[in-house]
């Protein structure tokens, strides 16, 4: 699936457009997306809260399993966070592990501008199958 196509359905999602994350760079084997380090993404100690993220990381998650041209969900995540975000944009690049034909486990890593881990992050999904027509 192009870029294009997988902006398009990434676009809907509301929560990632209410946060400014774009989708970068996607293909099957690889996603990147970004988000602006505003200052209403800051926590009390000055750093990327991370709820923001862990929200990208989901969406690199989102945008690489749509390149794959699956339709699937987060399951479970676990995140370490790694080291306090301070300098933007932050970006999170995606990698497929493994793809079976129920899960899928992605490696995600979250970096700052200078490349600097943030966190790092597996990612399980749930592939769903679409119901046939009644």
């Amino acid at each position: 699936m192009d870029i294009n196509a997988v902006r398009a359905r990434i676009t809907p999602d509301q929560f990632a457009s209410f946060l400014g994350i774009k989708v970068l760079e996607a293909n099957s084997e690889r996603a990147l997306v970004g988000v602006e380090l505003e200052d209403h993404y800051l926590n009390i100690h000055g750093g990327a809260h991370g709820g923001l993220i862990f929200s990208l990381a989901d969406m690199a998650f989102a945008a690489l399993v749509v390149a794959n041209d699956l339709l699937c969900v987060n399951a479970q995540t676990s995140i370490s966070y790694v080291k306090q975000g301070k300098k933007g944009p932050l970006r999170a690049e995606a990698r497929m592990i493994r793809a079976g034909h129920k899960l899928v486990t992605c490696e995600v890593r979250v970096l700052d501008a200078d490349d600097e881990l943030l966190s790092l992050a597996t990612v399980t999904g749930y592939v769903m199958t679409p119901r046939p027509a009644a």
